[in-house]
């Protein structure tokens, strides 16, 4: 949901509840979606729209919840900070464009739960929007072990799924990898097809 900001602009913020229905934390989507997908489709999310800064982490029913949105997805450091901190599950609310939905909705959901093995919870918006803007929704929850535990791929309804946090546990025991990871110094780099 979009929150006033400084400079006229608004956060796109998800805001977490706990069941009693109190507010247990606020998280501010990092990472802005300006790109230029072709056939006309441009968006400039950073033209309204002020960047988080804090990752987020809820503790919450017995288990630790790491918060993203959205383009978020497509920063694996981010959920790689969040599983080393201890979430096992991420949640990530979205609204994917049709052409990137289908190329890379699922892949990228699966590859953040395999690579932490952590269960991934992703509603996403479908449908036709405002301005011509289409969503591709596909709405899904997924198993640490990368597997697809359920899904509405098309329509509005409600996606339930059974994450079994002693089997993603025991997988993060079994299956060390998280612990198993070197840092690797990349040494400078040059990116200049960021220099838009």
């Amino acid at each position: 949901m979009p929150l006033p900001a400084a400079e006229n602009r608004v956060t796109n913020t998800c805001l977490v509840y706990g069941p009693d229905g109190s507010c247990l934390a606020r998280y501010d989507k990092m990472h802005l979606f300006d790109v230029d997908l072709g056939d006309g489709q441009v968006y400039r999310e950073s033209d309204y729209t002020a960047a988080g800064d804090e990752p987020l982490i809820v503790e919450m029913l017995d288990m630790r919840v790491g918060i993203t949105v959205c383009y978020d997805l497509r920063f694996p450091e981010l959920y790689r900070r969040l599983a080393l901190n201890g979430a096992e599950v991420f949640t990530v609310p979205s609204a994917f464009t049709v052409s990137t939905g289908r190329a890379h909705w699922e892949v990228l959901l699966r590859a953040r739960a395999i690579e932490n093995l952590a269960a991934v919870i992703a509603p996403a918006q479908v449908g036709h929007h405002a301005g011509g803007r289409v969503t591709y929704g596909h709405s899904t929850i997924i198993s640490p072990w990368g597997e697809i535990l359920a899904s509405r791929r098309e329509g509005n309804g409600v996606v339930v799924g059974e994450i079994d946090l002693d089997e993603l546990r025991g997988r993060r025991r079994d299956f060390p990898a998280l612990c198993h990871r070197r840092w690797i110094d990349t040494g400078p780099v040059q990116m200049d097809f960021c220099s838009k």
